[in-house]
């Protein structure tokens, strides 16, 4: 298993004393008078979530050539672990909330509250859930970081293949139950062809609205064998047993590309960031797609809520000398000319503006016919207190995938036995 945050363990001694060399002999540096307008470069690293190139230019590069021209951004690229050591830190970093705790080992985060108020940026004007998933990043509730987009969840099918088997197309306010019922229609072998009616993507997703953290910080034990897994394994269970389901080599899951470009795949459940991404490039490449999209399915109990707030964020580094105006950065991109742009181009904006809101996808023409309004029908569910360990806990849910539909483990053994590997995981990491 891959290990990112282990590797962050391992540098944290010699990134403190790269910060502590790189801190020292700054004269005059910006944050301790008023912001030059003097040419300068910042460096920006992104973590952990999607930005493309053509989104770099148009949600950073672009604005803010506008508001200030004195500013040019180097993108970083490569291991951020490897940028550190080498002494080459960014400056910025955009991340999100699901993968900014294993970024504190490295001891680069700075609390921007007392930036917030010189700047006099206004965060009543965010999606309340986004700023309350900020504070949430420490135990004293401050601004270690500030929203920059929202990524929300979506059910995403092919109207082609819903057509062809004459199948009604789904829904918004699906529950799971109506979605395994859909795809047992459509999952069927045409022709040579086998076709798999939903890709139901990762447990710890489904169990998003129950807010339920990866460990809990009273025991410090992983929180897997639970009630909430058992409820999102018994449906996947029935996910697998589709005849057919199951492929050569005994494969189990399917990747966008099976949905976008092979059309074998009838529905997927995903991220808006991820999904929409991933079409729209595919699209402007010149494939042929006909999708929709409805609102994230819920089991009964959860019905109407969203998945948790999933916010990119941007992060402004304790060590850097240009900390003023890396906050002009960040106005830039949060304003609401730059928001309309994000929004414009399929991107869920952080500020909490209705009229931004009616702009999204208006700069791709073909997803005007598409069911636009889907993506912000809910709220966002609360998202769990962060941990530490968060990253090193989730893969231990998301292999009981396997137990299950491989191994035909039944659901309370491969839990307890994911329980057991995942507290063995990190009884290890607290001995280091």
């Amino acid at each position: 298993m891959v290990n990112k945050f282990n590797s962050l363990v391992m540098l944290t001694t010699i990134v403190t004393l790269v910060l502590s060399g790189c801190q020292a002999a700054k004269p005059g540096v910006e944050q301790d008078s008023p912001v030059s307008s003097n040419p300068v470069t910042l460096k920006i690293f992104v973590h952990a979530v999607r930005l493309t190139d053509t989104e770099y230019q148009k949600f950073i590069l672009e604005p803010l050539k506008k508001t200030h021209p004195n500013i040019t951004m180097e993108r970083l690229e490569g291991k951020l672990e490897d940028l550190i050591v080498a002494g080459n830190i960014p400056d910025l970093i955009l991340t999100d909330n699901d993968w900014y705790s294993a970024l504190t080992t490295l001891d680069l985060q700075q609390d921007l509250t007392d930036l917030i108020k010189e700047f006099r940026l206004d965060v009543n004007t965010f999606v309340p859930e986004s700023i309350q998933a900020v504070k949430q990043l420490s135990d004293s509730g401050k601004m270690y970081a500030i929203p920059f987009s929202l990524n929300v969840g979506a059910l995403f099918y092919n109207k082609d293949l819903f057509d062809r088997f004459g199948i009604p197309y789904p829904k918004d306010d699906m529950t799971w139950k109506e979605v395994l019922d859909l795809s047992k229609k459509l999952t069927r072998n045409v022709d040579g062809v086998q076709y798999i009616g939903w890709e139901p993507g990762f447990p710890d997703a489904i169990a998003s609205p129950y807010s339920q953290p990866f460990v809990d910080p009273k025991t410090n034990k992983a929180v897997v064998d639970t009630d909430v897994y058992r409820k999102v394994f018994e449906l996947m269970k029935q996910v697998y047993e589709q005849p057919g389901f199951i492929g050569a080599n005994n494969k189990f899951t399917y990747a966008p590309k099976e949905f976008i470009v092979d059309k074998k795949v009838g529905m997927m459940t995903e991220w808006s960031i991820k999904m929409i991404g991933d079409l729209v490039e595919a699209i402007e490449q010149g494939a042929s797609f006909n999708w929709d999209m409805v609102t994230i399915p819920n089991f009964e109990d959860k019905a109407g809520k969203g998945r948790h707030m999933l916010a990119s964020m941007m992060i402004i580094t304790k060590n850097s000398p240009y900390k003023k105006q890396a906050m002009h950065v960040i106005q830039t991109v949060t304003s609401p000319e730059a928001q309309r742009i994000q929004a414009r181009n399929a991107r869920v904006p952080v500020l909490n503006d209705e009229a931004i809101k009616k702009e999204y996808g208006k700069d791709i023409p073909w997803m005007a016919a598409k069911n636009v309004a889907s993506l912000f029908k809910f709220k966002a569910s609360p998202t769990p207190k962060p941990n530490l360990y968060d990253k090193e806990v989730q893969p231990f849910i998301r292999q009981t995938r396997k137990a299950i539909a491989i191994d035909n483990k039944d659901i309370n053994t491969a839990l307890r036995e994911a329980q057991e590997a995942a507290d063995k995981r990190l009884q290890e990491l607290r001995a280091k």
